[in-house]
């Protein structure tokens, strides 16, 4: 018995180490990216301006259409090289009448309104890429999202790179109220640090569908997004990243901001966390060859450390409430609140820490978010919970997962909107 004691001692320090460990080089990562981004763009000044597309693929989404449309089309870039794609996948409600209607009354010519068979968001987007853009680059924008006035033309920045063939925009959380939208907008602005430490160490994976920009010539290359997974974006980041992350590359911008509205109810928030999870693990089976690939075109740091350490996290995660409890019994039988004390310091230094990083929130806002910090330590415990939930429901259906890719249409997965 003691020596199980010992042993299941010795492995919470080692995860615990490891975690910190891991902290520690987002936190110092982030920093290295946010330096060397801003002297690296500094120094560029952009003369050409590409033919810029926005495809927004549409379901249902007669309340927020007009506000996604709007922010593409109010952006500082010339209207004549810019175009607005909608695509509308077999909408129910008035979806292609609002957008129809918008387009007439503002007599706008560079916006687009394409209606289709309800298919999935995978192969709306395929239609709106493949047939319709013009572009040079093309950012894929969900309806219930808008960008900030000026985050084309910092998107453009980064495709000065020859290598860039992607890239994921800082997605913000609508401030709506309520203790969930609190917990997202703390889980995005945290989640959203961290990839700038796995840009700088090229390890990213996940081009995220909001704001994400890719090369056409580059899509067209490769065929554009798959339609057998939940998770598209994910699937189509590793898709390009077949080609080697040596020979391209996928980046973060930082100062690419978009904005989307936040999950309203736990149980919609466990929905959109399974397709988020299940996708995920649909997009490593069909790339499991890049799992500790000895190709030169992959750094060892994406192959053999960063992404077998994401499935790493999930095994070990599923011990987390004995880890838990483990730890809560040891403080109390030991009489040992000073250990308590000293993960809850650390937790809080970490979200303190990415809070104050965040360029883009504003000073006055983050003095209003700091007494919050704290709080947030047992908040974001309703995340690890969701978190839990959805890992268990994937894993008791991991013998469904080959089976599950071969499916060739896949429908929308809506959630409540404000």
């Amino acid at each position: 018995m003691n020596d199980a004691l010992h042993f299941f001692t010795y492995f919470i320090v080692i995860v615990s180490a490891i975690n910190l460990v891991r902290m520690s080089l987002f936190l110092i990562g982030s920093d290295f990216y946010s330096l060397l981004t801003h002297i690296k763009l500094r120094r560029k000044k952009i003369t050409l301006k590409p033919f810029f597309s926005v495809v927004i693929p549409a379901y249902n989404e007669e309340k927020n259409i007009i506000k996604a449309i709007d922010s593409v089309l109010k952006n500082n870039y010339p209207q004549d090289q810019l175009e607005v794609i909608v695509v509308n996948d077999g909408s129910t409600d008035n979806t292609a009448f609002v957008v129809q209607n918008y387009k007439i009354r503002g007599n706008i010519q560079n916006l687009k309104l394409i209606s289709q068979p309800n298919s999935g968001k995978a192969h709306a987007l395929n239609n709106g890429m493949k047939n319709y853009t013009k572009g040079e680059l093309v950012m894929c924008l969900d309806a219930d999202s808008y960008l900030s006035p000026d985050a084309i033309n910092k998107t453009i920045k980064y495709f000065e790179d020859k290598k860039v063939m992607a890239l994921a925009a800082n997605t913000k959380i609508i401030k709506a109220g309520g203790f969930l939208n609190l917990i997202q907008f703390f889980e995005y602005t945290i989640a959203y640090q961290m990839k700038k430490a796995l840009t700088l160490f090229n390890t990213e994976y996940i081009i995220g569908g909001v704001g994400s920009t890719f090369r056409k010539s580059f899509l067209e290359k490769i065929d554009y997004y798959d339609t057998n997974t939940v998770t598209e974006d994910i699937d189509l980041t590793m898709k390009i990243l077949q080609s080697g992350n040596k020979r391209v590359r996928v980046v973060y911008g930082s100062d690419v901001v978009t904005y989307t509205q936040s999950v309203l109810s736990l149980p919609d928030l466990v929905r959109q966390r399974y397709r988020w999870k299940w996708g995920r693990y649909q997009a490593f089976l069909k790339n499991k060859s890049m799992f500790f690939s000895e190709s030169k075109d992959f750094t060892k740091t994406l192959t053999h450390f960063y992404l077998p350490f994401v499935l790493l996290s999930d095994l070990i995660f599923i011990f987390e409430p004995i880890f838990i409890l483990y730890v809560i019994l040891i403080i109390i039988l030991f009489n040992d609140f000073l250990t308590l004390l000293f993960i809850f310091l650390v937790v809080v230094f970490y979200i303190f820490m990415n809070l104050i990083a965040e360029e883009t929130v504003s000073l006055k806002d983050k003095f209003k978010l700091l007494p919050l910090v704290p709080v947030m330590y047992l908040l974001l415990y309703v995340l690890s919970f969701v978190e839990y939930i959805v890992l268990m429901k994937s894993l008791l259906k991991i013998h469904k997962l080959k089976l599950s890719i071969m499916s060739s249409r896949l429908t929308w997965i809506p959630v409540k909107r404000y």
